[in-house]
């Protein structure tokens, strides 16, 4: 198992061990404390968001002086043993303090992936960023499939002992790529050799704390300011773009003949289900079409037709709207997040990941109290045409600042080893 799928696997654990309880929180709490108001429940799940955006940025820090796959071995250990120990929380406050501290241990598996892009090539970024969307989104819909079995025949501490075993899975990985000596150490300031990296096939000797063309053309101001630009584009498209969440089974249930709940689940999954689908034509096209593909102008429009033919009480207009939204909200993900590797530099990944993080969970979290907002004081459509036009601002904070699309991903270091990039294409057809 390379180091690679390894951060993959990881990543589906950390994703599946967060969402197992996330839709089902009002549930969990009347079955173990009595308590049925939603207003606890909502600050419960932006509680979680807050204590995610303010303690990524310490394990940031924190990385640069233990490495990070080692770090959050540890952390996740932490965040296992506070899980377990939140079973015997006999009160709400318990509960509360128990995990919250959790999911401030648990914030630091989202070091993977700024680790994952500086061992592997430029050119590897965006299949990378592709397939590890896919698998997060799949980890969350199972999550959130088992939970719900999980809390109606088993209860509500083996849902807790479920989330634990997520963290304990990714602790014996990172115990496993150590003792094997499949770490890529990114904080030693001795170069690495071709020779010394046999099983990722993708970081480059020179390479590995070298920073990347375009910040070395535009220096540290001027990154800073589009990094903090890309994260203001970040945020109004993640704000818009999970602002129907909360709400869109009850509309569908709402706006349809349709009652059952099983089918507003799958419903709800379809956007997961594009992005499956776009990741699998993404492997098959060439180069050029890809980059046609992945147009961020071209993916907004799709995306904002999408939710405006959700907003039509009909059937087959959500469906539809459905496939649009998911296709190109897999695109607009993709491409924001290869724009923050191609603007940042390699020695400041950590750093730049951990600012646009706090920017999205913060469009998300104002997301998710103003959907609520919107539903009771004007309509469920309401919510879908509300969420087109921050589709529509973001094309336009995009057109008048960035302009992502013409933004160029750093190409392969001349004289590096041209096989080191096959695994790695490989193994992602393989995934």
């Amino acid at each position: 198992m390379t180091i690679r799928l390894a951060i993959i696997i990881m990543s589906a654990l950390g994703m599946m061990s967060d969402t197992v309880l996330i839709g089902f929180y009002p549930q969990f709490f009347d079955m173990r404390y009595g308590n049925t108001d939603q207003v606890h429940t909502g600050m419960y799940v932006a509680a979680i968001s807050i204590a995610v955006m303010c303690t990524l940025p310490i394990w940031v820090r924190v990385a640069k002086r233990f490495e990070p796959m080692s770090l959050i071995g540890f952390t996740q250990c932490v965040a296992g043993l506070l899980c377990l120990s939140a079973i015997w929380a006999e009160t709400l406050t318990q509960y509360w303090v128990l995990t919250m501290l959790m999911f401030m241990f648990k914030s630091s598996y989202l070091l993977m992936f700024p680790y994952l892009m500086r061992i592997v090539n430029s050119d590897e970024h965006s299949r990378t960023i592709a397939l590890l969307s896919v698998v997060v989104h799949i980890s969350g819909i199972l999550a959130a499939a088992s939970g719900g079995y999980i809390l109606q025949h088993l209860g509500a501490s083996a849902a807790l002992v479920l989330m634990a075993a997520g963290d304990f899975g990714q602790m014996a990985i990172t115990l496993w790529l150590n003792r094997s000596g499949k770490i890529i150490k990114v904080n030693s300031r001795q170069q690495i050799s071709a020779q010394d990296i046999k099983d990722t096939a993708a970081i480059v000797a020179d390479d590995a704390t070298a920073p990347a063309p375009v910040a070395t053309r535009r220096g540290f101001s001027h990154l800073t300011k589009g990094i903090l630009t890309l994260s203001l584009i970040m945020f109004v498209f993640d704000f818009s773009a999970y602002l129907i969440r909360p709400f869109f089974s009850e509309y569908w249930i709402y706006a349809t003949a349709h009652k059952d709940q099983t089918l507003a689940g799958l419903i709800f999954a379809i956007p997961g289900l594009a992005a499956v689908v776009a990741l699998i034509v993404k492997h098959r096209l060439s180069a050029t079409a890809t980059q046609r593909n992945e147009n961020l102008s071209w993916n907004l429009l799709l995306s904002l037709v999408g939710l405006y033919l959700q907003s039509i009480p009909s059937d087959i207009a959500i469906v539809i709207g459905r496939c649009m939204y998911g296709w190109g909200l897999f695109q607009i993900a993709v491409k924001l997040e290869v724009s923050l590797f191609s603007i940042s530099r390699k020695e400041d990944y950590a750093h730049h990941f951990s600012i646009t993080n706090f920017f999205q969970n913060l469009g998300v979290l104002i997301s998710s109290w103003c959907a609520g907002y919107i539903v009771s004081l004007i309509s469920h459509q309401a919510v879908f045409l509300i969420a087109a036009a921050g589709i529509a601002l973001t094309w336009l904070a995009n057109k008048l600042t960035l302009n992502l699309d013409h933004i160029k991903t750093a190409g392969v270091p001349q004289g590096a080893d041209t096989d080191r990039s096959s695994e790695i294409e490989l193994e992602s057809r393989r995934v």
